[in-house]
């Protein structure tokens, strides 16, 4: 009998897709920002991520290449996070003069927003960012008792 893992069996079959069609993936943004008038399209990437729970806290870890510390925004709420990075990029007449004569390289930016299991206290939210891994640590809340009992009359 072979074991098998469902979820490693999905995550190869989702690289099969990504590379059978890899400028489907690239030409749809996650999101769309920039200046209207030089016609700039911002494309997001989903950066890489681990979600870790301990007895007091989520720890959440993110690859986020390429990004400065200062390009990173972060919001939280009580039951989810989003995680926001774009890349500041030259004006593109620049670009063309540095002598490119291919480049897949080109994604301006990271995107995530992932809703979190249980309450967490954003108050207390924690980011550090060192060597391309962002690192968020979130203090859970108080847990509210689940299911209250009820006596019948």
């Amino acid at each position: 009998m072979a074991w098998f893992d469902i979820m490693e069996d999905m995550r190869k079959m989702q690289e099969e897709i990504e590379r059978a069609f890899p400028e489907f993936w690239r030409r749809t943004p996650l999101l769309v920002s920039g200046d209207s008038k030089q016609g700039d399209v911002v494309r997001y990437r989903r950066p890489l991520t681990d979600l870790k729970e301990t007895e007091n806290e989520f720890i959440m870890e993110l690859e986020m290449p390429g990004i400065s510390k200062d390009d990173i925004d972060i919001k939280v709420t009580e039951d989810s996070i989003e995680i926001k990075a774009e890349k500041k990029f030259e004006n593109k007449e620049e670009d063309e003069k540095k002598g490119y004569f291919y480049q897949e390289r080109r994604y301006q930016g990271f995107y995530r927003s992932i809703p979190l299991p249980s309450g967490i206290k954003p108050e207390e939210t924690e980011a550090k960012f060192d060597n391309g891994v962002l690192e968020i640590t979130m203090k859970k809340a108080e847990e509210k008792e689940k299911a209250l009992k009820v006596n019948v009359k």
